[in-house]
């Protein structure tokens, strides 16, 4: 009930302004969560699993470059 009341603030705060979208914000945020969560993976699995279901896996160019950079972040 809170977080409603907290959404319909920030509309309410942004008339006459750019028109804050509370969906695409709170959405953006979860990923955000997730991409992050990923990134304290262990292993390269974990990595890979965590990739997929972001939905960042079904380009395999972008799943090389993300892997390419997980990698990167243990070379000393």
């Amino acid at each position: 009930m809170a977080d409603e009341i907290d959404d319909v603030m920030k509309e309410e705060k942004s008339r006459g302004r750019r028109r804050v979208d509370t969906g695409a914000r709170q959405l953006r945020q979860e990923r955000l969560k997730a991409l992050q969560e990923a990134l304290k993976a262990r292993t390269e699995r974990e990595f890979v699993e965590a990739i997929r279901e972001l939905g960042y896996a079904a380009d395999p160019e972008k799943l090389r470059e993300a892997l390419k950079i997980w990698r990167s972040s243990f070379s000393v």
